[in-house]
C-alpha cells in the first residue's frame, strides 16, 4: 500500500493519468491525497472532478481557491461570461452532485497513517495544526452541502451594521481565505496579501521573496513542533518546495511545468513527476 500527495491539477486530466501510470497506482490498495485546485485553466476540469470524486475512499481532497470560486459563482447565480468549463459544469447532468461534492471538500486533512497534514495554501503561523484542523471543520459545518452553498457563499452585506450570523459568516470567509489563498506573512505571523506586499517593497508577491524580505513565506515564520509535516499547493511560481516540515507540490502543471506526486509513506519521500504542455499563461496571482 502506498500513499501519494498530488499537486494542483487545474484540469490536466491526461497528465494525471500519465502520473498514475508511472506510480502503478492501485485504487484497491493505494491512496491519493490531493492539495486542491482540481479545476480551471486546463483542458478537462470536469474529467478531473469526476475521476477524483469516483475514487471514493481511495482519495482525500482539500478545497482550493478555484473550487471555492466555483461555489461562490453558483451562489451568485452565475455571471454573464463564464469560463467554457464552468458553462459545461452548469449544463452537466451531474451538476448538482458535483457542486454538492465540492462543497463538502474539507479545508484541511490529517492523514493518520502518515502523520501528514494536507492544506491548499497555508496555515497561519499563530494557529497550531490541531487548532487549524478544528477551524477547518467548523467552517465545513457551515458550508458543506448543496443546501448551504446558496447561504454560505452568497455575497456578504456591508460590514456594519451586521447581524451576529452575518459576522460569523464573515469571520469564516476570512479564515477560508487563509486556508486557500495565503502565501506570505509578516515576520511576526500576520498574513500579507499582494497589495500590501508590494507596498512593503516586494516587486512580485507571487514569486520567492528574498531572504531579507519583511514578508517571508508562511512556512518560514511558523514555529514547527517536532514531527509536524504539511503538504500544500497554490504556489506555482515557487515550483516544487521540499523543506523538513512543509512540502509545496504546485509545480506549475497547467503552465508548462510538471505534475508532482510525493510518496508520503516512504522514508525518503520519493518524488515522481510528469511534464505538462503549456495550457495557460502563468497567472501567478491565482
Amino acid at each position: 500500500m502506498a500513499v501519494y500527495a498530488i499537486g494542483d491539477l487545474h484540469g490536466c486530466f491526461q497528465e494525471l493519468h500519465k502520473l498514475l501510470d508511472l506510480l502503478k497506482f492501485n485504487p484497491g490498495s493505494d491512496r491519493l491525497l490531493f492539495v486542491g485546485d482540481l479545476v480551471n485553466r486546463g483542458p478537462d476540469s470536469l474529467g478531473c472532478l469526476r475521476f477524483v470524486r469516483d475514487l471514493g475512499p481511495s482519495a482525500g481532497v482539500v478545497a482550493g481557491n478555484h473550487e471555492i470560486n466555483v461555489l461562490r459563482l453558483v451562489a451568485k447565480g452565475g455571471i454573464p461570461t463564464m469560463e467554457p468549463w464552468q458553462e459545461a459544469l452548469h449544463r452537466a447532468p451531474d451538476r448538482n452532485d458535483l457542486i454538492d461534492w465540492m462543497s463538502r471538500l474539507p479545508l484541511m486533512l490529517h492523514d493518520q497513517e502518515t502523520g501528514f497534514f494536507v492544506i491548499h495554501a497555508g496555515c497561519l503561523p499563530a494557529w497550531s495544526l490541531s487548532d487549524a484542523l478544528a477551524k477547518a471543520r467548523q467552517i465545513g459545518l457551515m458550508a458543506a452541502g448543496s443546501d448551504r452553498v446558496m447561504t454560505f457563499y452568497a455575497p456578504l452585506k456591508p460590514p456594519s451594521p451586521g447581524t451576529p450570523e452575518e459576522e460569523k459568516r464573515r469571520s469564516a470567509w476570512e479564515e477560508q481565505n487563509l486556508f486557500t489563498r495565503m502565501r506570505l506573512t509578516t515576520r511576526d505571523g500576520r498574513p500579507i496579501w499582494p497589495q500590501e506586499a508590494r507596498r512593503l517593497g516586494l516587486a512580485n508577491p507571487y514569486t520567492s521573496p528574498p531572504p531579507d524580505s519583511p514578508c517571508p513565506p508562511w512556512y518560514q515564520v511558523r514555529r514547527w513542533q517536532p514531527g509536524e509535516k504539511v503538504v500544500y499547493g497554490h504556489w506555482a511560481a515557487m515550483g516544487l518546495i521540499l523543506t523538513p516540515n512543509a512540502m509545496g507540490l504546485d509545480s506549475g502543471c497547467v503552465y508548462g511545468g510538471r505534475l508532482t506526486a510525493l510518496r508520503l509513506d516512504h522514508p525518503e519521500l520519493l518524488v515522481t513527476q510528469v511534464p505538462c504542455p503549456r495550457y495557460h499563461g502563468l497567472d501567478a496571482g491565482e
